[in-house]
Parts: structure tokens; C-alpha cells; sequence
């Protein structure tokens, strides 16, 4: 080292005093690292003096021992090879143990002449270690904290759009368990009574553990083991528990009590306005429940079965409706229809309407006509112009249908026997436009005993993403295997395929209306003088409803004795008394049954166990050789003896 003053590497220069108090080690080697000259930070590290290190030392001799063999087998050659090294990670001894160091090299030519020196520089890893684990924990909370906001978003999104407390719950389940870490979720909602219960879940049940509830009424989420208790408080009120089962396997994330009370906040909220929601919908269902209300006609040669379902898409009340009385004797109609719009408006107009049809519905006046007095009327109630409706008459002696559809979609019937299928004709336009004439056409259709006919508003198959032929379609396809349900059971699983799926938005009213069949019923005098016209009106009509002449034969002969035993026993032979006789074809559910006669006789008298020498006893016997089955009613005003026959091989 020289020891001119001006010289960089004298002690006293600057440039030297700088190069000695560098935060990084600095050193020069010969090209076989040796050591020439090194820095005091080298040297403190080291725990050396300079007279120990400089021309005496190498470089590997510095390092550990794994960092002597890397420097020695791969780093030497490579800095002759590329003449620069950059930050390579290895180890320097020292008196407290082993330092990590980043060292950097390059081969130089030194001064002016032909040799080279090696410049090298340690930087410490420590500090940058630290930086770095700090760098990556701040990433990964970054990466948390976007993960719990992106999750938090989700929840605020889906509960947004959810309707209902069943809505609100399922968007709760399906944004705030798996996506924040639990593996199994429940819903627990305060009762009336103020209790819990669980509403919905998703894997197993979480049930509610110890802490008490009020302990989560007004605090945050409290952790019980491994189940995490979120309060759903809305403004008012606390509605109920989010009960978490937290994910313990490896790499779960702890939960953030900020996010979890963030998602309470807003599911408590949201089920703030479900409750408003459902409470409104509610309200409207029974004002449009009580529109529909009235007085129905009974008469056992007809049944009908309804469906009402109110839209979710909006809480007003809506113009869909139905209605069933009697026009003139043995006329039962039937009215589907829908007034459009929604609102209290379109619920006024609908009950006018409703009222409007019974008004101009007098015995003997047909759909057709029917619906020109409504256009009439629709002319004064403007709310309900451009209503559709079906009006459809049905007579109970012969099962012949009248209908007329204003700009309503077509009946559709199911028969007892055969595929179902629309009706198409008797279409019009809807009330209150009228294309020239007033006339409107009508058409029929003949129903036979067990024969159904289905009436609906077009909630049923109008779907946004479908068209009309294709709803109809559905309809079609989906009524068909329903034949064997009974009436109600056909119209709730009906409306539960097509409905269910939450794509519906508008209000459905469905009607069923079967036919039973003509009856047969006489009152024959206890005299008997009524038994043999009797047996043939009986043998009559059997044979109209296709029974075969000897199934006919033996029917009218267990009916005779049912008479005679109830005329002899039922009415004491008191000839002021008399027996009353009904025969009636129904049609049992299932497809491909026989049709069945059911004829019951009813006498005034009391049911007696029979004696030995009882001759009503013998007569049963004969009731029951020729009849499928006789069934004996006791009642206190008399009894009913019921035979009931199978018609094998069907019936018209």
C-alpha cells in the first residue's frame, strides 16, 4: 500500500477512509483469492486484525465450509469463465457463528499492467431477509385482505338480490362459508316465541353451544371451539345466529372478526327487509285471497280442484282469478281469467269482473254470449279492458262442454282414457276489442266420466327465456303422467314441476274440472210398486254406460234385494216410508282402471246384527256372490247399504 497521502489507497485519503467504512464488506484477491487488501467491516465481521487476513488468507478460507467448497468448485471457475458474479448467497465464520452474505465479484486488470485483482463485495443478507419476509407476510395479508373483501362483496351482492327469509338464508350459506374459510354453515332464526331454530344449512347441522345466545346479541362474533357464532342483528332487532364449523386444516386462515361483523351487519339487514317483504306479500295474498273467496256449488256429478300462486317478482296483488258456480239446473260454470296489470287496480277490476260474469251468466245463455255482455261491461271498468278469460259450461246429465276463450290460452283436456290435448276452438280476441262484429264463437266438447278439464292463466308456461309453444309444450308433457293423481294432488304437482324452478314472476291460478258421470237416483215406496220400473231405468242406464248385459242382469238383481231388504227391515213395511236408490260411474285414480259403479240403497232404520233366521242376511249373501264388494253404513238417521261393481273391459 503506498504511503503518499494523495494517493487513494493511503489510510488519510478520503476515498480510502470512505472504502474502509463501507456497510459492506469490501475486498481485493488475486486472481487465486488471496486476499490483498479488505475493508475494517470485513475484518469486524471476521473478528479479525489486517495483518491476519491480508496476503495470508484466501477468500474460501473466510467462508464456512460449505460456502469454501461452493466458492472452490463453482464460483471461481465461473468468475474466470464470465468475470462477474452478482449476488450470490453464501455464509462468512465469524466469532458469533455464521453470517449470510450476498457476494458480488468481477476480474479486473489492475492499474495499467497485465494482472487482474478480483473486487469483491459482501453485502449482509440479514436485513434483507427481514425485508423480505416482511415483503412476502405483507403480500400474503394483501392477498387475505382482497380474498375477505372480494368474499365480503359476494355476500353483500347475493343478499341484495335475495328475496325472502328462505332467500336471504341461502345467499347467507352459499357466499359466507366456504369462500371465508368454514366448512359447514347453519342458520339459526328467532321464533315468535323468541327461541332459535336452524333454517337452513350447508354440511352438517352447527348447533349452538355454550356461550348463552345473549351473550352474541349486542357483541361481535364470538369464537366457541371451532365454531364461530355471528349475531344477525338488523336495525331493531336481532334475528338470528350465523353458526360457522371454522376449517382447522393446513393453511386455514384464522377468521377476521371485522369481516365476519361486516356480514352479520348486512345479513341482519337484509333480513330486516325479507321480513317487511314477506309481511307485505303476505298482506297481498290474503286481500287477493279474499277477492277469490265465494260460495262453490257441490253437487257429486262434478269436482274441482285450484291452485292459486301469487307472483314473486313484485308484492302487489295481481288480476288472476277463477270462479265456479251453477248456471240454470244441471250448468256448472267454470271462469279462468286475468286482468292485466298488477296493483290495487288490477285486483278492483279483477273482483268487478269476477262479479260481472255471475251477473250476466243467467240460465240458458251461452259462453259466446256471455262474453259480448262483458264487452259491454269492460266498456265502464277501463282497468279491466283487455282482460283474457275462458268461461266453460258444463252439463252434469251429459258431460257436453260449451266454452269460449276471450284472448285466453286454451283449455286443455285430460281424458280418462288418451293422451291430453288443447282445445283450440271458440277463440276470440280479449274483452273490450272488438273486430267488427260483437258476435264472439263458442265451441263443445264431450266429456265422459272421469274426464278432466284443466284451465290456467298463462303464469303457468310464460317464461322469459322460453317461447309460448314451448311452455305449452311443457305443459303438455308434464301433465301426462299425472293421470292416476287425484284432482288436488294433480293441480299442486302441476303447478310445484313448473313453478319451483324460480324462474316464475307473474301470479298462476290453475283449475281442474272432472266429470263424474251422469247419476242415477229414485225413491222407490216401501209398497214396492217403484221396484220394477226401477230395474229397468237400472238396467238402462248400465247398459248406456257399457256394461255387459250380464254384468247389467246381475247388478239390477243385487240391487232388488237391497231394496227389498231395506224396505222390509229399513222401513218396517210402513208404506208411507220410502228407500232412496243412487247409481253413479266413477272412474278410480291410476291409469288403465276400470271404470266403477257405485250403487247405494239408504233406508231410514237402524243397522241390527242379523239373527239366524234373518232374511236380510240371506239377501246380503246373494249382494255379495254377483257384486265386487258390499259395504254396510250404519248412521243415526238410517243406513246406507253401498254395492260396488268393477265395469271390466271399460265403459263409454
Amino acid at each position: 500500500m503506498t504511503e503518499h497521502p494523495e494517493h487513494p489507497e493511503h489510510p488519510e485519503h478520503p476515498a480510502r477512509e470512505a472504502w474502509e467504512r463501507s456497510p459492506s464488506a469490501l475486498l481485493t484477491l488475486r486472481p487465486d483469492g488471496t486476499v490483498l487488501d479488505a475493508n475494517r467491516t470485513l475484518l469486524d465481521w471476521a473478528g479479525l486484525e489486517r495483518e491476519d487476513v491480508v496476503g495470508s488468507r484466501t477468500l474460501s478460507g473466510l467462508l464456512t465450509v460449505g460456502g469454501r467448497i461452493f466458492w472452490e468448485t463453482h464460483l471461481a471457475p465461473l468468475l474466470l469463465v464470465e468475470r462477474r458474479l452478482d449476488e450470490v448467497a453464501v455464509e462468512v465464520r465469524t466469532p458469533r457463528g455464521r453470517l449470510p452474505v450476498l457476494m458480488s465479484a468481477v476480474l479486473t486488470t489492475a492499474g495499467d499492467g497485465p494482472a487482474e485483482v478480483v473486487h469483491v463485495a459482501l453485502s449482509s443478507a440479514g436485513d434483507r431477509s427481514r425485508y423480505e419476509r416482511e415483503l412476502v407476510a405483507a403480500r400474503r395479508e394483501a392477498e387475505r385482505s382482497e380474498t375477505r373483501l372480494r368474499a365480503l362483496q359476494a355476500v353483500t351482492a347475493a343478499l341484495s338480490r335475495a328475496v325472502g327469509v328462505d332467500g336471504v338464508a341461502d345467499a347467507l350459506l352459499r357466499t359466507a362459508v366456504a369462500p371465508l374459510g368454514a366448512s359447514a354453515g347453519t342458520v339459526w332464526l328467532t321464533g315468535e316465541d323468541g327461541g332459535l331454530s336452524p333454517r337452513r344449512s350447508t354440511g352438517a347441522v352447527v348447533e349452538l353451544r355454550p356461550p348463552p345466545f345473549g351473550e352474541v346479541v349486542h357483541g361481535e362474533p364470538v369464537l366457541v371451539g371451532e365454531d364461530l357464532l355471528v349475531p344477525l342483528r338488523g336495525q331493531t332487532a336481532l334475528h338470528g345466529v350465523l353458526a360457522l364449523t371454522l376449517d382447522r386444516g393446513a393453511g386455514a386462515e384464522p377468521p377476521s372478526v371485522d369481516v365476519h361483523t361486516a356480514v352479520g351487519q348486512q345479513a341482519g339487514l337484509a333480513l330486516d327487509r325479507a321480513h317487511r317483504y314477506e309481511e307485505r306479500a303476505g298482506i297481498a295474498e290474503q286481500l287477493q285471497r279474499s277477492l277469490l273467496a265465494g260460495e262453490h256449488p257441490h253437487d257429486e256429478r262434478f269436482t274441482f280442484a285450484t291452485v292459486y300462486r301469487p307472483g314473486v317478482e313484485a308484492l302487489e296483488v295481481g288480476g288472476d282469478w277463477f270462479d265456479v258456480f251453477t248456471a240454470g239446473e244441471d250448468v256448472v260454470s267454470v271462469v279462468v281469467g286475468d286482468v292485466v296489470g298488477r296493483g290495487l287496480g288490477a285486483a278492483v277490476a279483477m273482483g268487478q269482473l269476477r262479479s260481472a260474469v255471475r251477473a250476466v251468466a243467467d240460465p240458458g245463455t251461452g259462453p259466446a254470449q256471455v262474453l259480448s255482455r262483458l264487452d259491454r261491461f269492460v266498456d265502464q271498468v277501463e282497468a279491466a279492458r283487455t282482460a283474457t278469460l275462458v268461461h266453460a259450461q258444463l252439463d252434469l246429465g251429459d258431460g257436453c262442454v260449451r266454452y269460449a276463450c276471450a284472448g285466453h290460452l286454451p283449455p286443455l283436456l285430460l281424458p280418462a282414457q288418451g293422451p291430453p290435448r288443447y282445445l283450440w276452438g271458440g277463440r276470440s280476441t280479449p274483452l273490450g276489442v272488438v273486430l267488427g262484429t260483437r258476435d264472439r264463437g263458442e265451441d263443445t266438447v264431450q266429456l265422459g266420466p272421469g274426464d278432466r278439464l284443466l284451465l290456467y292463466t298463462d303464469g303457468l308456461v310464460e317464461r322469459r327465456e322460453q317461447g309460448l309453444d314451448e311452455g305449452l309444450d311443457v305443459l303438455l308433457s308434464t301433465v301426462a303422467p299425472l293421470h292416476g293423481l287425484g284432482a288436488q294432488e294433480v293441480v299442486e304437482a302441476l303447478t310445484g314441476a313448473l313453478l319451483d324452478d324460480g324462474n316464475a314472476r307473474d301470479d298462476v291460478c290453475v283449475l281442474l274440472l272432472s266429470w263424474s258421470g251422469p247419476v242415477l237416483e229414485r225413491r222407490v215406496a216401501a209398497d214396492l210398486t217403484g221396484l220394477s220400473p226401477l230395474r229397468r231405468e237400472l238396467g238402462a242406464w248400465l247398459a248406456e254406460r257399457g256394461a255387459e248385459e250380464e254384468t247389467a242382469e246381475d247388478l239390477v238383481l243385487a240391487a232388488s234385494e237391497a231394496v227389498a231388504n231395506a224396505v222390509e227391515h229399513g222401513c218396517g213395511g210402513r208404506p208411507e216410508q220410502h228407500v232412496t236408490v243412487r247409481a253413479e260411474l266413477t272412474r278410480p285414480a291410476g291409469p288403465a282402471r276400470d271404470p266403477v259403479v257405485l250403487i247405494t240403497v239408504a233406508d231410514p232404520g237402524r243397522w241390527r246384527a242379523r239373527t239366524a233366521s234373518d232374511e236380510r242376511g240371506r239377501g246380503l249373501g246373494i249382494m255379495r256372490a254377483v257384486v265386487d264388494e258390499v259395504r254396510v253404513e250404519p248412521s243415526d238417521t238410517g243406513t246406507r247399504l253401498v254395492l260396488r261393481h268393477a265395469l271390466r273391459g271399460g265403459a263409454a
